[in-house]
């Protein structure tokens, strides 16, 4: 059919996803992978202009950043400079001039991230070929993203067809959660959604633009039922949200959040941003205020007076971001986040473990830590500094006793939880 190919430049911006190997022409049911983002639609239909054909459609609602995501099979390798040519065919409504932009990101071994603009100036197919000149590109970009209506403010219905260049290496398989995360239990009445997609919040974020990089959002229920969740790949980056003008937040006093961390994650870092008068970023950093869980869904809740404490401005809400712990990329790894709310009252008030009392002891200890609560617990977990487990023991009471024998001497962290996924983490020392 048509072609059109497209040069890169590097520059800054969001993300598009795909799960396959180049060429992709939408004739099977492995390329229906794009991942829209930020307003836009993304979906396999029948050409326009031919019924006998499939192609992927891309609606876009005039943000800025608005698009489709897809995380290949294969990478993108653009090392070579005689062979780094981007083809595509893409089809236009009209023969206005407009400006979209494709995106590559995720690479390790050159620049993490290259993007094109382009424009579309006939209506119907048109057929485009530019080779990437930009010297010392990587080999390993697993992301690619398309703008339908890159900063130009318009709706805009496009399709595309028959997506070509050259293959890499394999893309390792990122790992996933066997289960979409908890539902949340705060009422409407008494909550804030910054990101939620199964509970119909009446009061919500009122999102403008996003930044940084997500990696995608996936579907995590295998049900009819439908439970998403945003998708980090903090070796490349990391994500956040704004919003067009400050929120006042001051009705609510905790922030809250569910996330699931992949094996060998060290940490993150969860940002509220407030602008009142000034820009200022407040960090709260699974590994370092609370110790990481890994391949296991976690509830963090914090009070709103932890960032205000540091200086966050509860009248002026402007931002949220989610980033690399440091906001270091070598702190890499996968990280699924959901259900980032804020709330009236505590989400574990509702359960006896917010009033349980919880004894450790001896503290520190030479041998064992006996634990007393005033409720049953289903397992106490120990981990290391680094957030690694260190010892998982199942009980099935009130009590238990953890024996330290084989641990080096140092600090450890206990999480006491119970069936119902509620916990309690206590630091104790190992003499």
């Amino acid at each position: 059919m048509k072609k059109i190919t497209l040069l890169f430049m590097m520059m800054l911006a969001s993300t598009l996803v795909f799960a396959q190997t180049l060429p992709l022409d939408f004739e099977v049911p492995e390329d229906d992978a794009f991942e829209p983002f930020n307003g836009a639609a993304a979906a396999v239909v029948v050409d326009p202009t031919d019924a006998a054909n499939s192609v992927l459609e891309l609606i876009g609602n005039g943000a800025p950043f608005d698009g489709a995501t897809v995380t290949m099979a294969t990478y993108i390798d653009l090392s070579d400079d005689a062979n780094n040519t981007i083809t595509f065919e893409f089809w236009a409504p009209d023969a206005t001039t407009r400006t979209h932009l494709l995106k590559l990101e995720g690479a390790t071994n050159g620049p993490p991230q290259t993007e094109l603009a382009f424009n579309s100036t006939m209506m119907g197919w048109q057929t485009i070929s530019v080779d990437f000149t930009i010297p010392s590109l990587a080999d390993d970009y697993p992301l690619m993203s398309i703008f339908p209506d890159f900063n130009n403010g318009e709706v805009g219905t496009y399709y595309i067809d028959d997506i070509n260049g050259p293959n890499g290496a394999v893309v390792p398989v990122d790992p996933i959660p066997s289960t979409p995360s908890p539902l949340p239990t705060a009422p409407d009445a008494e909550t804030y959604s910054i990101y939620n997609d199964t509970n119909g919040y009446s009061t919500i974020f009122p999102v403008a633009y996003s930044f940084g990089s997500l990696s995608g959002e996936p579907d995590l229920d295998p049900s009819a039922a439908e439970n998403k969740a945003l998708k980090f790949n903090f070796g490349v980056a990391g994500w956040g949200q704004g919003e067009g003008g400050p929120d006042d937040v001051t009705a609510y006093d905790f922030v809250s959040f569910d996330y699931w961390a992949g094996a060998g994650v060290v940490g993150f870092d969860f940002v509220m941003i407030s602008n009142d008068g000034g820009v200022t970023e407040h960090k709260y950093q699974i590994s370092i205020q609370e110790p990481i869980v890994n391949e296991s869904w976690v509830k963090v809740e914090i009070p709103m007076s932890y960032f205000t404490d540091l200086g966050f401005s509860d009248t002026a809400l402007f931002q949220w971001k989610v980033s690399p712990l440091n906001d270091s990329v070598d702190n890499d790894g996968i990280v699924y986040l959901d259900n980032v709310l804020l709330t009236q009252n505590s989400t574990l008030s509702i359960n006896q473990f917010s009033q349980a009392d919880f004894t450790v002891y001896p503290n520190p200890t030479q041998d064992v830590w006996n634990i007393k609560t005033t409720v049953n617990i289903s397992s106490v977990k120990v981990y290391n500094l680094l957030g690694n487990l260190v010892l998982n023991q199942k009980v099935d009471a009130n009590e238990a006793i953890i024996s330290s024998e084989g641990l080096a001497t140092g600090v450890y962290f206990v999480k006491i939880e119970n069936e119902a996924n509620y916990f309690k983490t206590v630091k104790v020392i190992k003499n």
